[in-house]
């Protein structure tokens, strides 16, 4: 045919009349709902605009409600723990006060400025300075605050008449919450406080935002009535000179205990939420009605292909169709391949995919498959294809071991869709096989794990049970059954309750509840009789999982009976070491009572007329008697460092000045020995400083004395003192004791701090010495915070060095409590001292030869005094007479020094004042008469400064004093 002499039908002419007014109808309907969807969109977008505005505006304010009373309640619970006395108690304290200060500071940095803390006696500040520093400044009173009173939070502790102000930066807290929230290029975010409105701006908050007057009073209403609200009006910004219709949406908020009400306001321009609508949907109706042209010109030409289309369609329906389907399967699983097969088992096709799984090509694998399979799983199989088949299962899958091109075997699964015709016969399958042999290694590793860990727990001595969560038994692990109270055959799927004996199953059922509820370890002790006789157990419940429970029991019968041998030895060494202490302490009192006697009445034969050569016996006495003292002293420290009851006991003194006191002790010895002494005090040193006072002494005299002993003749020794400030309040005090002496070899300088060592033990050493007086300054340094260095070369010299740790104190400190600093009593001139300081005194002593050597003292100081030989005696005599002055020795017959102490105080009150005499020179001795109502304590063997000094204490004490012409 000719295509010029072709005409179009009329059927084809009025068809594509149809189709073109077809058309045009659809073209105004397009645009018909495209111009009202918009409107819906339109009215939409504005809806959900409003929506999005609540939620984030109420968001805001119940954001800076929750973070300012989280604020409140951190400071709330801050004044009422604090107490009064924080910086008087100690460092601990004050430590722990300033962390709870800087912990508020970091909770609430973008609200807080300033937190000032007033204690009864001292006034605190705490605040960051412009390099994020946190800093802490100590004020007299409360009017020296750096800041004026506003914008703060007064929280007051009447009880502890403690108080705290907080100043707030509202300003910067409201702009750091609004931040939090994002409103669009036009949004303006603000803050409604007593009828003015405050915006983000330039990151402060601004004025010069305004409302529409009649929207402005309504939100008043609603603020102070605690409403939220929205409106929609005209909103003008004169920051960035603007303005526009809005939607404004607000919802007021409270910051307790502030009386200003708050709201915060979010506002967005209405013309810029529709604004993107217009020109989006215009383009998308002008792109439909184009769209919509080339769908008519193409439904043109394809009605002329549509016979060869279906055509087409037809023949390749079944390949869709078959294609779908093998797809499916595929994104079933995955790592496989897809095979088909039909009624007979015959493989008909396979996927490419079986050569990266098994290494076989497809043609390979489509005709030897069955060869492939292991030996062991082929008739299995086979059976279970049969079986499904017969029972017109829709699909099996079971595991199998193909044989891979490499020859290893490698685990798989196997997928298969069973089809039937409509009769019911099977037509053939379609199947996956998926490579599974990881899965298949971790399974068996799990397995593997389980057996050994099975095999564990039937080897452990324990008894091992797991139960539900009602307590019954599901399974057990026991290897000695003699252990068990009771057989555990049949035991499975019964209560424990059941089990055990009442008594002890009601113990246990408690364990095993309290275990379920807490969802902790417990522990239960039990004592029970079984066939080996009367055992001890401890049994641990804790959960598995949250429905098993295990526990382990052990028979801890053993443990605990060595445990009570141990208590019982113990208890042997502490009564031991009682014994010991004990026996220390009558040792002091029985050497020290006759060396009161002795060394007491050196002084006043010093003061009687003697030749040369008497004074030289008189001072071999003195000398002999001071070693002796000081070994008795180093044997009663030792035994207490080694008790582990050494204790510090700390006092205020002035630090350069009884260091010097301690210098002078060596002048004699140094000018004896022409020996160079030099001291240097470094500028950075305290003037009082609060540390062990004695302690201090006693290492100073044990190390110089030592640089001394070893130093020849025409010698020199330096003392070096330095310190170093810690913490402002504290300082380490660094000594260094420098000597040119006979040195230390290397290999003995670790034995030299050892107790009872010295470098020449020979019998014909030059220098004698216990050996103890190193090993107790060392352990004294430790338990003062330091450490002891020596540094030493043979036949040069020697180096020791230590630190301590004390605390400073200033003159300008309110509390600070001094002794006077120095007393003169050393030079006081004390013979017929009764004339200038007249006391009428009482003795209590029953020692003989202390009576005398007390005897020949108050002769030679003038005093007529009372004896009575026993604290019976002494109560009676202190009733009887008005005594000034009572010298009580604390170890008397009938009634102790302490007994009568307590009796006479009761009687006279503190009128009288009561000065201890005794032996015993530890410290718990002193504590307790002191704590009985003596004024002082004298350690035998007296000194004459001592009783003078006493004296003269009680007569000021009293305002008795003559004038001396």
């Amino acid at each position: 045919m000719n295509p010029q002499n072709y005409k179009i039908p009329k059927s084809e002419t009025g068809f594509y009349s149809i189709l073109v007014g077809l058309g045009i109808f659809v073209v105004v309907l397009i645009t018909f709902l495209g111009t009202a969807f918009f409107q819906v969109l339109n009215d939409n977008q504005i809806n959900s605009s409003k929506i999005n505005l609540n939620k984030q505006v109420e968001l805001s304010s119940k954001q800076i409600e929750k973070r300012f009373t989280a604020f409140y309640d951190d400071m709330f619970f801050f004044v009422n723990n604090l107490e009064p006395w924080t910086y008087e108690k100690g460092d601990n304290e004050v430590l722990a006060f300033e962390k709870r200060a800087r912990r508020i500071f970091n909770n609430h940095r973008d609200l807080l400025d300033t937190i000032t803390v007033f204690f009864p006696n001292q006034t605190v500040v705490f605040h960051f300075d412009n390099r994020n520093n946190f800093i802490k400044e100590y004020l007299e009173s409360k009017k020296n605050l750096p800041f004026p009173a506003q914008n703060e939070l007064h929280l007051n502790n009447f009880t502890t008449n403690v108080s705290i102000s907080a100043k707030v930066n509202l300003e910067r807290f409201f702009f750091d919450e609004m931040t939090n929230y994002y409103l669009g290029i036009s949004g303006e975010k603000l803050i409604f406080c007593d009828g003015k409105l405050r915006g983000a701006h330039d990151q402060t908050l601004k004025g010069g935002f305004s409302i529409e007057e009649t929207i402005l009073n309504q939100m008043l209403i609603q603020v102070a009535d605690g409403l939220k609200g929205d409106f929609r009006g005209n909103f003008s910004n004169k920051n960035e000179e603007k303005e526009f219709e809005a939607l404004i949406h607000h919802y007021p908020f409270s910051l307790y205990p502030l009386k200003s009400k708050f709201s915060t306001v979010f506002v967005v321009d209405r013309n810029i939420i529709t604004t993107g609508i217009f020109s989006t949907y215009f383009y998308l109706i002008l792109a439909l009605l184009i769209l919509l042209a080339l769908v008519i010109l193409i439904l043109f030409k394809s009605i002329k292909n549509s016979q060869l289309t279906n055509e087409t369609l037809s023949k390749n329906a079944n390949e869709i169709s078959e294609l779908f389907r093998r797809q499916a399967l595929l994104l079933h699983e995955t790592k496989g391949f897809i095979y088909f097969q039909d009624e007979m088992g015959k493989m008909t096709s396979v996927g490419g995919e079986v050569k990266a799984v098994l290494g076989y090509e497809k043609e390979d694998f489509r005709k030897n498959f069955k060869d492939y399979i292991s030996k062991k799983d082929r008739s299995r199989i086979e059976k279970t294809i049969s079986e499904s088949i017969s029972k017109k299962n829709g699909s099996i899958s079971f595991e199998l071991d193909f044989k891979t091109k490499s020859g290893k075997y490698k685990r798989t699964k196997i997928f298969e869709r069973l089809e039937f015709d409509q009769k019911g016969n099977f037509i053939g399958n379609v199947g996956i096989c998926t490579d599974i042999q990881e899965k298949y290694e971790r399974e068996q590793e799990i397995v593997k794990s389980e057996n050994r860990l099975r095999a564990v727990l039937n080897s452990l001595p324990d008894l091992i049970f797991i139960y539900d969560n009602e307590g019954r038994y599901l399974d057990y692990y026991v290897k000695d059954q003699s252990l068990l109270v009771a057989p555990l055959e049949g035991a499975i799927g019964k209560k424990l309750i059941d089990i055990l004996p009442k008594d002890l199953g009601n113990q246990i059922q408690q364990v095993f509840n309290h275990t379920i509820k807490t969802g902790n370890m417990q522990t239960a002790e039990y004592e029970i009789d079984i066939p080996s006789g009367r055992r001890l157990f401890e049994a641990r419940f804790f959960r598995l999982d949250n429905d098993k429970v295990m526990s382990i029991a052990r028979d801890i019968t053993g443990q605990k009976l060595w445990q009570r041998g141990l208590m019982e030895a113990k208890k042997a060494a502490e009564e031991a070491n009682l014994a010991k202490s004990e026996f220390l302490a009558n040792m002091s009192h029985e050497i020290r009572t006759p060396m009161n006697g002795l060394l007491g009445i050196i002084p006043l034969l010093e003061a009687t007329t003697l030749d040369e050569k008497q004074k030289e016996y008189l001072q071999i006495i003195r000398d002999s008697g001071d070693s002796l003292l000081n070994i008795i002293r180093d044997i009663l420290d030792y035994s207490k460092i080694e008790s582990g009851e050494m204790t510090l006991y700390n006092s205020v003194f002035k630090l350069k000045a009884e260091i010097e006191k301690i210098f002078k002790i060596f002048s004699g010895l140094v000018n004896e020995k022409n020996i160079q002494f030099t001291s240097h005090f470094d500028a950075s040193l305290p003037e009082y400083v609060e540390l062990d006072k004695d302690k201090l002494r006693q290492i100073l005299i044990n190390i110089i004395g030592n640089a001394i002993k070893f130093t020849p003749s025409g010698g020199k020794i330096e003392v070096d003192i330095t310190g170093e400030m810690v913490f402002e309040k504290h300082v380490i005090l660094n000594f260094e004791v420098k000597d040119n002496g006979i040195g230390i070899p290397k290999d003995k300088i670790e034995m030299l701090a050892k107790p009872f060592v010295q470098l020449d033990s020979s019998s014909t050493r030059e220098h004698q010495g216990t050996g103890l007086g190193l090993a107790i300054s060392q352990k004294i340094i430790e338990l003062m915070g330091g450490e002891l260095l020596i540094n030493s070369e043979f036949g040069v010299g020697s180096v020791f060095s230590f630190n301590i740790f004390g605390k400073v104190w200033n003159r300008s400190d309110n509390f600070l409590e001094l002794v006077e600093e120095e007393d003169d009593n050393e030079d006081f001139i004390w013979k017929n001292m009764a004339q200038e300081y007249p006391l009428k005194i009482l003795l209590a002593e029953d020692n003989s030869t202390n009576l005398l050597f007390m005897d020949m003292l108050m002769t030679q100081l003038g005093y007529n005094y009372d004896v009575a030989r026993n604290g019976s005696d002494a109560v009676r005599m202190a009733k009887e007479s008005d005594y000034d002055l009572v010298l009580m020795d604390i170890q008397m017959p009938v009634m102790n020094g302490l007994e009568a102490t307590k009796i006479i105080r009761k009687s006279r009150g503190r009128k009288i004042t009561i000065v201890g005499l005794s032996a015993n020179a530890f410290q718990e001795d002193v504590d307790q008469a002191m704590e009985t109502g003596m004024d002082s304590y004298l350690t035998k063997p007296l000194k004459i400064n001592e009783i003078t000094s006493v004296i003269r204490s009680c007569s000021s004490k009293n305002g008795i004093k003559k004038e001396v012409n």
